[in-house]
This record gives C-alpha cells, structure tokens and sequence, in this order.
C-alpha cells in the first residue's frame, strides 16, 4: 500500500538540501571560530593586563596588546588601539576589522573589544 507522501511526489531531495546546508554551515564555522577565540583571547590578555599591570604607563599597554594581536594573527594596526590611562582606572579599546570569505561571499567583520577597570593599589 502506498502511503501519502510518495503520492506527493516527495523524494529524497529534502535530504541533499539539509545535507548542503550543513555543509555550508561547516565552512562558515570553519573560519569564524578561529579568529572569535583569537578576539577572544586578546580581550581576555586586556583584561588581565588591566588587573595586574595597573600601576604601568599608557604606552606599555599598548605596546602588549599590540604584540598580543600580531602573536594570535589578527589585523590590528598601533592606531586602532586606544589607552586611557588615569590614576584609579584603565580604558582600553581596541576596533579592527576582519575579512572573512567563504567561496565567493566576503563579510567585513567589525570586532570592538573594550576594558574598563579600576586599578587598586595593593
């Protein structure tokens, strides 16, 4: 006995489709996670610069998240990195943008990192 959905003319095309786009999700995360973990782990160097270092000048800062981006391949420029350093507190933003292209689609992906944090003279 025939059932209702090969009556349709259902197929296994449904299944091609998912599998495409599975397919093109993986390419996708492929390159997206590598530089998120890589931003991620530059904002985490920020904040950790911002806890232990407080008591550094403004151009220490940011000689370190310089030499931090340039070590984890990230496309940040001496200009993109601004330090605010006052006697309790420490603002660091740094603002880049990262090309990313899968096929023939390319995204400009704008990544803002900021820390705001107040230094306590232990």
């Amino acid at each position: 006995m025939k059932t209702v959905g090969s009556q349709r003319g259902e197929s296994k095309i449904g299944c091609v489709f998912w599998a495409l786009a599975g397919l093109l999700f993986v390419m996708v995360a492929v390159k997206v996670v590598p530089i998120k973990i890589a931003s991620m782990k530059l904002e985490d160097h920020m904040h950790e610069l911002a806890t232990t270092q407080g008591k550094r000048g403004k151009d220490f800062f940011e000689r370190e998240i310089y030499n931090k981006a340039k070590y984890l391949k990230l496309p940040v420029d001496r200009k993109q990195i601004r330090v605010k350093k006052y006697p309790e507190r420490v603002v660091m933003d740094v603002e880049f943008t990262v090309q990313v292209e899968v096929l023939t689609f390319s995204y400009e992906w704008n990544i803002k990192l900021h820390e705001d944090m107040d230094v306590f003279w232990i």
